[in-house]
This record gives C-alpha cells, structure tokens and sequence, in this order.
C-alpha cells in the first residue's frame, strides 16, 4: 500500500504558531518523527501518519484553544508554493477553487476534498481522514485559510451559506461564528462549506493568464509525480522544471538522481522507457496543454517546450503526435469537442 504524504512546507504554520507562543518548534516535529529541515523543501513530503500524531499532540498541549483558526491566522500562501500562486492567477474565485481541488494531491495525497456546484451556491466538501482530534483542526484550519483567500481575491465580505463541521468545537463557538459568521453547525455527517456562486463567479484583479500558462503543466506533472511516486514522473519533472530555458539531458537527469548514467538507464528499462521517451512525452503533454489557451500563440507554445524556432516545434510535435500545431489546436477548440 502506497503511503499517504502531506505537503512538508505546509506545516511551517505550526512553527510560527509554536514559536508565538515561544515554544520551540524542533522538539516538537522530532517527537512526532518529523525532519524539521524537510519543511524548507519546496518538494518536500512527511507521512500523513506523522502529521496526525504531530496534531494529535497540539490539541493535547493546546486543549482549550481553537487551533484550527489559531494556526489559520499563521498561514502563508506561499507555503503551498506553485499551487498557491496559480489559484491566485486564476480568472475568478470559482476558477481558483475548482483548481485547488483538482492539484490537491500536492497539498495531501489523501485528497479529502470534493466540489459541488448548483445554479445558487458552490459546496466544498471534505471526506474524513484522520482521528477525530486532528480531524476537526484540520478541517476548520482549511476552511479558515480558504475563506480568508477568497475574501482577499474576491472581494466577499458577506456570509457562508452555511459551514458544518463533523465534531464538537475546540474552544468557544463564538470564535467559529467570528470568523465563519452564525451558520456554523457541528457534528454534521459531513464537513462542508457552502458559498454564493455568484460571489465566486466574479472576475479578481489577481487573474493572469501568462501565470496560468507556465504553471498549470507544472502542476499537472507535479501531482502525476506524486501519485506514482516513480523513477519516470520524478525525471518528467525535472525535464518539466528545465524548460523553457533549458532542455534536460540524460546525464543531467542521471545526476539529478544521484545515479550513474548507466544505472540510470537500466532502472529506467526496468521501469519500461528510456529517456528519450519521456522527453518526448514531457514535451507533448506541456504542448497539448498550452495548445488548449488560445491566448497562448503557437511561438510561444514552443518557446514553452524548449525551442527556439516555431519550425522546428512543429516538425517534432508533427512527429509526436501526427498533426500540425495548429491542426491539433482547431480539433481541440472545435465547438463539438
């Protein structure tokens, strides 16, 4: 069974929090079998295992505090890194929403939360996935920070629909209705908050389509790294974090896993592929995903993928894909597609 991991960088939260109160952080990552160094790693990832003892243990520390909003108001967003900055790009508070959920194996690849939208309101949901202690911090912890940003990007200063959690309150229910405002609900048979749609369909000042264009094939092959966890995603994305200044080669890759060219090539050959291969496949899916933004033209889609000249971009993704550029751009923004 593969294990679950969270995030490292999105712990630093706990540091701060610990560190306002002046306790010092590092005894208390180590008792719960956390590297603290982990956390300064852009990539870095601690079992969602850790994580829960680590909670499970504020909680007890912290009995009479709402740590969950406590830790809320420590949050960065950058801590979240690329995903962060590209919900912010997004063209509006919905777009950025629908988008933390969809890369939200970035974040916990126990990926707890679902989205459900009708004409009136929008609902993110989140499936249970730790003790009941830790449960409940986390769930008023992620509801906090993303209501926070949506007030911040979309301007909101109205109320939830309605906001539900499933246990009972840590610390006074007045401080949930403070920052969730009076539709608060406990020991629900779901987590969930609901917002107005029409708040989340708003355009933000913070949209930028340049933003979305660089990051979104990032994150899609950051999640598909950790997903599978595997020799072939982690040098897609090292081929992927080389572009467009620079095209990966094998060595470089080799050495990029501390392994020898030859090594490398035969734990790739176990793994069924060569490199070559997966510098085909890096390029063509970063292409297809561009080619897919009609802002984005087709020089620019090339320059993204590591050439220099337009020509040249279209006889490799002809080769990759038996179509032209824009041949494949015209079947993707058909109107029947």
């Amino acid at each position: 069974m593969t294990e679950q991991t969270i995030l490292a960088s999105d712990l630093r939260v706990i540091t701060r929090y610990l560190m306002s109160v002046g306790i010092d952080p590092a005894p208390v990552l180590t008792a719960a079998g956390i590297d603290s160094s982990a956390l300064s790693e852009p990539r870095g990832r601690v079992s969602a295992q850790q994580v829960e003892a680590l909670l499970t243990r504020l909680v007890e520390q912290f009995p009479d505090r709402n740590l969950g909003l406590a830790l809320a108001n420590h949050h960065h967003m950058t801590d979240t890194h690329v995903l962060a900055l590209t919900a912010i790009a997004s063209a509006s508070g919905l777009d950025a929403l629908r988008r933390l959920v969809r890369y939200q194996a970035l974040v916990s690849t126990q990926e707890p939360f679902t989205i459900t939208e009708d004409a009136e309101t929008v609902t993110l949901s989140k499936t249970a996935v730790h003790n009941d202690t830790a449960e409940h911090l986390v769930q008023v912890f992620v509801f906090a920070v993303i209501l926070t940003a949506i007030r911040n990007i979309a301007g909101f200063t109205g109320d939830l629909t309605g906001i539900a959690f499933t246990g009972a309150p840590q610390g006074p229910e007045a401080d949930y209705r403070q920052h969730f405002g009076p539709w608060v609900s406990f020991a629900s048979g779901e987590a969930n908050m609901t917002i107005p749609r029409a708040v989340l369909e708003q355009p933000v000042s913070t949209g930028n389509v340049d933003i979305l264009t660089a990051n979104e094939p990032l994150l899609a092959s950051l999640v598909r790294a950790v997903r599978e966890n595997n020799l072939p995603a982690k040098i897609k994305l090292a081929i992927l974090d080389s572009l467009p200044d620079h095209t990966l080669t094998e060595r470089e890759a080799a050495a990029s896993q501390n392994m020898s060219l030859r090594t490398f090539q035969r734990r790739l050959e176990d793994e069924g592929t060569r490199f070559r291969a997966l510098l085909d496949q890096t390029r063509t899916e970063r292409a297809e995903s561009l080619l897919g933004d009609p802002a984005c033209s087709l020089s620019e889609v090339g320059y993204h993928c590591g050439f220099s000249e337009q020509a040249s971009f279209s006889r490799a993704f002809k080769r990759w894909t038996g179509k032209t550029p824009s041949d494949y751009r015209k079947a993707l923004l058909a109107p029947d597609h």
